[in-house]
């Protein structure tokens, strides 16, 4: 699940590490020389959502939808699957992510239903390093620190870690925020874009019962990032037709 938000003519509804903004795509030289892989690169990287178009009833791909308080992974991207499962031994050692520009108001309404004592109203964002153990159930191996991104709507900035992420073959490089993230678009209605969060199914989606007035306040209540390393959780959502906008910067060890 997503959280969208529609603009309407009266009132919205429902409503240190180092930085370095370059552009996805750019090579990232490792320090010993070797050139990195981006995991999740595409031929080509639709926009992010955000924000919605001034319409009177705006369609699904015209609103501001983002992802909120959820460790997830890209499944499935331009039809390629596993674009973020490692395939050898090696490093993370940067990330990056593509910030959607949201309105004030929208930055309101998600800022305040996604609140924490941590990051305030403010987007956050980190990665995590996860792995299948059974069917639907993921460990969660290793973890980034969680940022604050307020500072970088409309950018795509890459994060540098100080203290890259070592994984093995296997493992899956997924994105986590303690908050909310305008880093999402929607593609299609087919199977060629999936992405997986870390939910269970019965909070997929919220119920048709929930008042349109109550429903981010419903979502917040039943979903949380994967963040206890060492942990297990069921990842049992997918969510079609859909991309979040994050990359990762892989160096193998050989």
């Amino acid at each position: 699940m997503t959280l969208s938000k529609r603009i309407s003519p009266a009132r919205s509804a429902f409503a240190a590490l180092l930085v370095a903004t370059l552009c996805v795509g750019f090579g990232i030289q490792a320090a010993d020389g070797a050139k990195t892989k981006v995991l999740g690169k595409t031929k080509s990287s639709p926009r992010p959502m955000c924000p919605a178009k001034k319409v009177q009833n705006p369609t699904v791909k015209e609103m501001c939808e983002v992802t909120g308080q959820v460790t997830g992974f890209q499944r499935s991207a331009d039809g390629k699957k596993g674009l973020f499962k490692v395939k050898e031994e090696g490093k993370i050692v940067a990330w990056s992510v593509d910030m959607a520009d949201p309105r004030k108001s929208e930055r309101k309404t998600f800022g305040e239903a996604a609140a924490t004592n941590r990051f305030g109203k403010a987007p956050s964002a980190g990665i995590s390093i996860i792995r299948s153990t059974s069917g639907s159930e993921f460990k969660l191996k290793k973890a980034s620190p969680v940022l604050s991104m307020r500072n970088f709507y409309g950018r795509q900035p890459v994060i540098t870690l100080d203290n890259p992420l070592r994984v093995r073959k296997g493992d899956v490089v997924a994105l986590t925020t303690e908050t909310w993230l305008p880093a999402f678009t929607r593609i299609n209605q087919n199977q060629d874009d999936a992405w997986v969060a870390s939910r269970k199914k019965k909070d997929c989606t919220v119920p048709n019962s929930v008042p349109p007035d109550k429903r981010l306040e419903y979502f917040f209540e039943h979903t949380s990032p994967h963040r206890q390393v060492g942990s297990e959780r069921k990842y049992q959502c997918t969510y079609k037709g859909a991309r979040i906008l994050y990359w990762a910067y892989f160096v193998p060890s050989n």
